[in-house]
């Protein structure tokens, strides 16, 4: 349509010179739209409607041969602007090709290279892990190995000691009976008393270390152990203004002692407690965590103490666990040592963390026991039970 417009403002106006440029908008919009075939299919169109309109439009003496060469001139400037259009435009299609295989290609790149980054990461945070278990591991056993040669010891002293002891306790007995009418002999005898109670305690603690009971294994909820230990501590803890508070998973169950852990958990509230100065929080807390048990990767709970104490020196740290060791007057240095033996017969581990001016948490590591298991343990227990 274009290129017959063009034809007849050529024949009705007579300036083919002025109206040739028209020609060149069909034949490049064609060549630009469907390719460079419709485009030299118009150019011969056009030709033909130059040549045509040229003759119909020719001056007597102007020669026909004139008008058919400036159609044939024209043809070839149509076929050059045909080339010249297709060629830009496979030039622009192939640059834009270009340009998104590059981009593909780095976007490709840069997911690999990203793929790789964190592939090393994880591949180092894991070799570091495994450097850290084994550096872990191999004081563990270094302190298990010392703690067995002094545990040994330990319990050799501690018999020898508590024979002595008894018969101390035994004549001091009888001599306090002859020395009520005496104000400063009762008073002596009232010291040693009270020393031989608490060398006693010693021996008691040093056998406790030495020699630790194996635990009576059953089901256990982790929130139901922690609010009894809750209230056995609470009221004894007001008079000091620390309170006990629990927070804790109703979910999670474990298998251990009852009366064992209990003890360990009341002797990290005490050292929380003492650790406090002034009003202050001791918060159990029991939750789900992954855990290194037995040397491999299982399900643990995880019973946390934290108080808002001062923290732990560095130097009290470097010997936190160190049998007889403590920074109190009257401490025999054994509850840690003590706890940690206790939670290492359950199979699990006592760790801790701490900040100085921030407090301490210490987190007694346990296996998870399963629901179905706890559920089908209690199970079996009632069927015995109703049985006997």
């Amino acid at each position: 349509m274009l290129a017959v417009l063009a034809g007849w403002l050529d024949y009705a106006t007579g300036y083919d010179l002025h109206v040739t440029a028209f020609y060149l908008l069909p034949v490049c919009w064609a060549s630009w739209a469907a390719g460079r075939k419709a485009g030299l299919f118009l150019a011969a169109a056009c030709g033909v409607i130059f040549a045509t309109a040229s003759l119909m439009t020719r001056h007597p003496d102007v020669p026909q041969v004139v008008a058919l060469w400036n159609a044939l001139m024209l043809l070839a400037v149509f076929v050059v602007a045909v080339y010249s259009v297709t060629a830009a435009l496979d030039a622009y299609r192939s640059l834009a090709e270009t340009q998104a295989l590059l981009r593909e290609a780095n976007e490709h790149l840069e997911e690999t290279v990203q793929r790789r980054t964190a592939a090393l990461r994880s591949e180092i945070a894991e070799r570091q892990r495994l450097e850290k278990a084994k550096v872990q591991a191999d004081r563990l056993l270094e302190r298990q190995e010392k703690l067995a040669t002094l545990g040994t010891l330990t319990a050799g002293i501690a018999h020898e000691i508590r024979n002595p002891l008894t018969s101390l306790k035994a004549r001091l007995y009888t001599l306090e009976k002859h020395l009520q009418t005496i104000p400063a002999a009762r008073k002596d005898t009232d010291i040693i008393s009270a020393e031989i109670s608490r060398l006693e305690r010693i021996v008691q603690d040093a056998l406790s270390f030495a020699r630790p009971a194996d635990p009576k294994l059953e089901p256990l909820t982790a929130d139901t152990l922690l609010r009894e230990v809750q209230g056995l501590m609470s009221i004894s803890l007001e008079s000091r203004a620390v309170q006990v508070v629990v927070e804790s998973d109703s979910g999670l169950h474990i298998r251990a002692d009852s009366g064992h852990l209990k003890q360990v958990l009341i002797n990290l509230i005490h050292n929380g407690a003492d650790a406090i100065v002034g009003a202050g929080t001791v918060t159990l807390r029991a939750r789900a965590a992954r855990a290194s048990l037995g040397g491999r990767e299982t399900d643990a709970v995880v019973l946390e103490v934290s108080d808002t104490g001062k923290g732990i020196p560095p130097e009290v740290e470097k010997r936190l666990f160190d049998p007889f060791f403590s920074t109190k007057e009257t401490g025999t240095g054994l509850g840690l040592p003590i706890a940690a033996r206790i939670v290492e017969k359950h199979g699990g581990v006592l760790q801790y963390q701490t900040e100085l001016g921030h407090g301490t948490t210490f987190g007694v590591v346990l296996p998870r026991e399963s629901t179905d298991t706890a559920k089908g343990a209690k199970r079996s227990a009632s069927i015995q039970s109703g049985g006997g």
